[in-house]
């Protein structure tokens, strides 16, 4: 293969790699600055769940939009984008001003991930597109396992407001990258008024209205008026989405495709599945420095164990489903999921650090075997020309779940740490604060993480109902 596409791609794989670092730098870096900003778990969660709701609302609008400007000034822009958010969110005086700029950086992250494997499949010649989406993939997969460790070491060494600085300076680098090595791409042909702006404008509408009703519905009762009209909007958009998209030619979302076995309870399996593996994702790094007392540096360790649990299982499944079928390995992944979760909820009071090691590889195994037969799964249901609005439908389900997963996990944990006899906010709690404070945490971290195994064992029967 040409050294010049290697030189193509290899800007495309360290923007990646540097988006996962800003990522679970974020999630490992929760504790300092809940403690720095004096934060409540309700308040906090916004900061994760702010990136979440934009890449859900805006993923498949953005997707769309790209299509009418010039590729590459489309992807330099986005980068740009997301690098502005990331370094001034290190300049942060306040948690809002924090949620902003991780905000703004998260509509760049779209754009990026949207042109990823564009730029892929529109500058490499067609025997080698394989390969150049192959290298992605499996840089992806070695970042998701690496980035957790970069990420505890530049925590513990610098805090949180260098490492964004780190990364952002970091990002600059891919930006120059990007001017030299990626060539200009031709516009594709599409009519500004095939856009779907109506269903954009509904889609952007009830995923921001799903995640507020799912995040905080404490703050005003289950059952108060507020709550209850948020609902009954939901509903009402949803149905008048579900009625427009059934009239367009070219829909944003294709609703005909859930008459297919396969698309329907594959997106299931990938909905709850992720539900599942975010709660373990959010919740754990917060219990292990603020109720263990682990250093930043050592949770990275033991997400690099539930990564290369991941990567490894991603290079057996990725293979051998095509030869022996998607159900074994799905199914399989998302019982070995489940249970790994279930055994996690018991160790809270008799914490082992070796077993709560070995049963996060096994999660990330579990999820590794599962991820990529149950996307091979839905692809194969459908046409040839629905790719790539599907493929970005497919992230949009992710990042729905992901959403989903962080709002379960934040709103039990208020529950126990708010209506018990003793209340606590997060931000006071540490591993020498008194039993019945800690005892609030961890009732709830068990309660989140029996509820998660519930959802990834719902994953697995969806799995096998998955033709």
């Amino acid at each position: 293969m040409d050294k010049k596409l290697f030189l193509i791609v290899f800007p495309v794989v360290f923007t990646a790699n540097i988006f996962l670092l800003d990522f679970n730098t974020t999630i490992i870096a929760m504790p300092a600055i809940i403690d720095e900003f004096d934060l409540s778990l309700r308040l906090a969660s916004w900061i994760i769940l702010s990136a979440s709701i934009v890449m859900t609302a805006l993923l498949m609008p953005i997707g769309r939009i790209a299509d009418l400007i010039s590729r590459k000034t489309f992807y330099i822009f986005s980068l740009i984008l997301a690098l502005f958010g990331i370094i001034l969110a290190s300049f942060a005086s306040n948690v809002y001003i924090l949620i902003l700029f991780k905000t703004i950086s998260a509509i760049g992250t779209t754009g990026t991930s949207i042109m990823m494997f564009v730029i892929v499949t529109v500058t490499f010649p067609k025997k080698y597109q394989g390969l150049g989406l192959s290298i992605i993939t499996t840089s992806v997969a070695l970042g998701m396992m690496i980035t957790p460790f970069i990420g505890g070491l530049m925590l513990d060494n610098y805090g949180w407001r260098y490492a964004y600085r780190i990364i952002g300076f970091l990002g600059i680098f891919t930006v120059l990258m990007t001017f030299l090595f990626v060539p200009k791409m031709e516009r594709s042909e599409v009519e500004r008024k095939s856009l779907d702006i109506i269903g954009m404008l509904y889609f952007i509408f009830i995923m921001t209205l799903f995640v507020f009703i799912i995040n905080d519905p404490i703050s005003f009762g289950f059952f108060s008026i507020f709550h209850s009209l948020m609902i009954i909007a939901f509903s009402v958009l949803i149905f008048l989405f579900y009625k427009y998209e059934k009239k367009q030619l070219q829909p944003i979302l294709n609703f005909h495709n859930y008459k297919k076995p396969s698309y329907l309870w594959g997106s299931i399996s990938r909905m709850t599945g992720f539900v599942g593996f975010s709660v373990l994702m959010f919740l754990n790094p917060i219990f292990l420095q603020k109720i263990i007392g682990l250093s930043e540096t050592s949770v990275g360790t033991i997400l690099l164990y539930s990564g290369t649990g991941t990567v490894i299982a991603s290079a057996i499944s990725g293979r051998l489903s095509d030869k022996f079928g998607h159900k074994i390995f799905t199914v399989t992944g998302m019982l070995l999921s489940a249970t790994a979760n279930l055994c996690l909820s018991f160790l809270a009071n008799n914490f082992d650090l070796s077993i709560f090691t070995l049963l996060m590889f096994i999660n990330g195994f579990g999820i590794g075997m599962w991820m990529a037969p149950n996307m091979s799964a839905v692809l194969s249901s459908i046409d040839k020309d629905q790719y790539g609005s599907v493929s970005a439908y497919l992230n949009l389900i992710r990042n729905i779940g992901t959403t989903v997963g962080q709002s379960l996990a934040a709103t039990i944990l208020v529950i126990f740490l708010s209506t018990g006899v003793v209340t606590a906010q997060l931000s006071d709690i540490n591993s020498n604060s008194p039993d019945e404070i800690l005892s609030l945490f961890i009732n709830g971290w068990r309660t989140t993480l029996i509820i998660s195994s519930i959802i990834v064992f719902i994953s697995s029967f969806a799995s096998f109902k998955t033709k």
